[in-house]
């Protein structure tokens, strides 16, 4: 007698893993907080656009060296935050972690642009990381605080699955937003841990918070 085909939801943060009779699957909803970053690098890359358009229109003009070469650094810029943009405005919400029951594949897509194919025996730990990076923006500079859930594979390699943001508009302090991004990824490792069986850790941000 075949199976019953069922279907379940649960809902951590912004994502909803879906279960059925053949697969777990995560979906990510973006948040106005996302829409918002996405908004802001793209206007920035349009920023550096006419600039770099100006600096090499003028450049050329004047037969300036150092105008020509502004432009062109600017150009550089221009090709990195486009990149950046993209990503943004392309992040995956479907299927963002596919494990397949009947093959014990699984299928990450931590990007836009990128997409791993692992078996479930060879993820071997899952590390949370609670992470902070330095972002500069209009000459100002600001801390970024998120979180990344990463496979650790039995060679050793390690495979990014997800990232963490905040969804707040406003920067409260650094230790209620470490606790709320590491509260929803421990959240999230451990649902998708009953499928996946491996071991996980906790690293980055003080365990006291």
């Amino acid at each position: 007698m075949p199976l019953l085909s069922y279907s379940t939801y649960g809902v951590i943060g912004n994502f909803t893993i879906q279960e059925t009779t053949d697969s777990v699957v995560v979906h990510y909803r973006k948040s106005a907080k996302d829409w918002f970053d996405t908004a802001l690098t793209l206007a920035f890359t349009l920023f550096l656009v006419a600039g770099t358009f100006l600096l090499l229109r003028q450049g050329v003009k004047t037969m300036s060296v150092v105008v020509i070469a502004a432009g062109l650094l600017f150009a550089f810029q221009t090709f990195v935050q486009g990149a950046i943009s993209l990503s943004h405005l392309l992040q995956p919400i479907r299927n963002l972690l596919v494990i397949d029951k009947h093959t014990g594949q699984v299928v990450a897509r931590p990007h836009a642009f990128s997409r791993q194919r692992l078996a479930l025996t060879d993820i071997k730990e899952l590390v949370v990381r609670g992470q902070q990076e330095q972002v500069r923006f209009g000459g100002k500079r600001t801390t970024r605080t998120f979180c990344t859930i990463s496979a650790r594979l039995t060679s050793q390699a390690t495979v990014p699955l997800f990232t963490l943001n905040t969804n707040r508009f406003l920067r409260v302090s650094a230790r209620q937003l470490e606790t709320e991004l590491y509260s929803t990824a421990r959240q999230l490792t451990l649902a998708l841990n009953k499928h996946l069986q491996a071991r996980y850790r906790w690293a980055g941000y003080s365990e006291a918070r």
